[in-house]
């Protein structure tokens, strides 16, 4: 389990996989994240959506994106830099509305320093593209 707070350097096994998912209990637990991989280039995870995902118009509510953006580039900045990081700024855009199924993320590095990352995290539904992020984070 030491890898949890440690730099990763190749990508996780699923056993590790497993143990990051049992260790996920907050956030990521309510909203029913699931982290599928997890390397220095990429983390991916996905949502299944339920009723609890909808706003009264039925589709997922546009929060639902901007949480689970944040708390894939949380991980990955985590994973990359072997230290815990904190949001700064959360800008994402909602392309195309989902109201069921499941919305995969994938967030990648666009600048990796010493102290701040800067992660792209795009979210598809069936194939197409529903929602974009761009998460600047502190590496304390």
């Amino acid at each position: 389990m030491s890898f949890l707070f440690e730099k990763v350097d190749r990508e996780l096994n699923e056993e590790e996989l497993r143990t990051l998912n049992e260790y996920n209990n907050g956030y990521a637990n309510t909203i029913g994240m699931v982290i599928t991989a997890c390397s220095p280039e990429c983390v991916t995870a996905h949502i299944d959506v339920g009723p609890q995902h909808l706003q009264p118009a039925g589709i997922v509510n546009g929060g639902v994106y901007a949480g689970l953006a944040e708390t894939v580039g949380s991980v990955a900045a985590m994973a990359t830099a072997g230290r815990p990081a904190v949001g700064m700024n959360n800008n994402t855009d909602l392309l195309r509305s989902v109201r069921d199924g499941r919305i995969e993320a994938s967030a990648r590095p666009v600048h990796v320093g010493r102290r701040t990352h800067l992660w792209r995290i795009e979210m598809h539904h069936e194939g197409k593209l529903v929602a974009l992020t761009n998460l600047k984070l502190l590496v304390p």
